[in-house]
């Protein structure tokens, strides 16, 4: 008897101690389109308590790659939430095929709802659902510039998601959301419009000494050409600010989901709270992160972070936990990694009559492209009565020759399991979804990019600049430090879960050491 009391002692302690130590908040931040060079290439420039909150008093992991292959948005943020690759949540690409229809689907796409999106696409649990599961009374909620950052990362059974429609101007979610606070959504859209009208212009700061500029990008005025010039913001400071759409092109965007969060947290009180900043991927698409405007944008972005950081202090002092990451990476303009002498191009598959579609397809059986696959015109092709495998064969053969391609693989080479798979072809099949998938899958080179014009770049390549992004916490249960450990971004959803008493994240994934077992 007196064993068993013992015993029923020790677990209550024990019980009481991890409540003691579990934070009141968790608070998961996905700057798009953030690759991990950022970090040190800006580092003596950030402010005390924004990413050096991290890099100074929270775990850094120096070596976090995401482990598939096609990195974009759709795909980084379910990753985020579920801990889990594209090949188990059906995320595989912001954009795929339907094999019925012959139509685009995108990710977060609903018609059942009202406006049509939710996570009916989703196809594994996020930490957030599994907390809404096992925490009594547990909220998820997500805010973002973006319908997919908000959607994917908070899950199938979130209270509430948050996304940003420039048409309004102001936030909006969807009928999926019963339990969305449209009081909070009015009263905060109520403040836009002068939030818009005080941010006329987008001039750069003096965060970064003119001197260290010119050796930390290449934005010369004869690179300029190769820029995009987004809602007539400009090519160059200062940049107008015309619309709404301007500024979300511009630091000032990420003011917007920020604002929003604290009053979702004031009213709301979740457990979990995702935060996607998309500003940055706007900037990066149009200007690329060489230029003046990408630097300006993240030391902004680190003061930004900073303010968020005070306010969680204010409300919850020590009680809270941050996690930081990205949804994928970026490449430079491949004209401007070209003068500084590096391999790289433009590859142009979405257009039938580019040089590239000719040369692998010049008989016209290709239906489509949808990042990185090709989807084939199956009724043409039993029109010719040519053997399907021999056609995915042909094309992928020839795709494999050409300049900038790093790998290419049929749909059924990737439906048998290959344990020796490693690198690229390892990537590209974590990254691969039998029915949503192409039938070519295709794979570019570091410095190479998908094409869909002269200018700006982009990112979704199984390469270091795509896919090595920050993994970082601060705060409640976190134990500081640099960490050299091989991790993922779908790694987050594990360590989290283990603060929280959830089991969460994919069966490749793990607590990372900055958590106590």
């Amino acid at each position: 008897m007196k064993r068993a009391l013992l015993a029923l002692v020790l677990v209550l302690l024990a019980t009481t101690v991890a409540a003691a130590e579990r934070p009141d908040l968790i608070v998961v931040i996905s700057i798009d389109q953030f690759p991990y060079y950022y970090i040190p290439r800006f580092a003596p420039y950030f402010a005390e308590n924004g990413f050096n909150r991290f890099l100074k008093h929270g775990a850094n992991f120096t070596e976090a790659r995401y482990p598939y292959a096609i990195t974009e948005t759709g795909p980084g943020h379910a990753a985020i939430g579920t801990g889990n690759p594209p090949s188990r949540t059906g995320i595989v690409s912001n954009t795929w095929i339907d094999r019925f229809t012959g139509k685009a689907v995108y990710c977060a796409a609903d018609p059942r709802v009202s406006p049509p999106f939710s996570p009916l696409n989703l196809g594994c649990d996020t930490l957030g659902d599994r907390a809404e599961e096992k925490v009594p009374g547990a909220k998820v909620a997500g805010v973002a510039l973006k319908d997919r950052a908000a959607i994917l990362m908070t899950g199938r059974k979130a209270t509430e998601a948050y996304w940003f429609d420039p048409k309004i101007p102001g936030f909006t979610t969807s009928s999926y959301y019963p339990a969305a606070n449209h009081t909070v959504i009015n009263e905060y859209n109520a403040t836009v419009s002068e939030y818009v009208k005080a941010h006329t212009v987008w001039e750069q700061t003096t965060f970064i000494p003119g001197a260290d500029l010119q050796r930390i990008t290449h934005d010369t005025e004869e690179f300029r050409k190769y820029k995009s010039n987004p809602s007539e913001l400009g090519v160059e400071f200062p940049h107008p600010i015309k619309n709404v759409n301007a500024l979300e092109t511009s630091p000032y965007g990420n003011g917007l989901v920020l604002s929003m969060a604290e009053r979702v947290l004031e009213s709301e009180k979740p457990l979990l709270l995702y935060v996607g900043l998309s500003t940055s991927d706007y900037i990066g698409h149009a200007y690329g992160p060489d230029s003046l405007e990408a630097a300006d944008n993240i030391v902004r972005t680190d003061r930004d972070l900073a303010g968020f950081f005070d306010y969680l202090d204010k409300h919850y002092g020590d009680r809270y936990t941050v996690a930081l990451t990205s949804d994928h990476g970026v490449q430079s303009i491949p004209e401007i990694a070209k003068a500084l002498g590096h391999d790289a191009g433009r590859f142009n598959m979405a257009n039938a009559k580019s040089p590239e579609r000719q040369q692998i397809d010049p008989r016209g059986l290709i239906l489509t492209f949808a990042e990185p696959g090709l989807y084939l015109n199956w009724d043409r092709i039993r029109a010719l009565k040519l053997d399907p495998e021999q056609v995915k064969i042909a094309i992928r053969d020839a795709a494999r020759k050409m300049t900038g391609v790093a790998g290419a693989w049929t749909s059924s080479e990737l439906n048998v399991p290959n344990p020796q798979a490693t690198g690229v072809e390892l990537a590209m099949r974590n990254a691969f979804r039998a029915d949503r998938s192409g039938d070519v899958l295709v794979a570019l080179k570091e410095g190479w990019i998908w094409n869909y014009g002269t200018t700006g770049t982009t990112h979704g390549q199984p390469v270091e600049s795509d896919m090595h992004v920050p993994v970082m916490f601060y705060g409640r249960g976190i134990t500081p430090g640099t960490y050299a450990t091989p991790s993922a971004p779908t790694d987050i959803a594990k360590t989290l879960g283990a603060l929280i008493g959830v089991d969460a994240g994919g069966p490749d994934t793990h607590v990372l050491p900055c958590v106590a077992p």
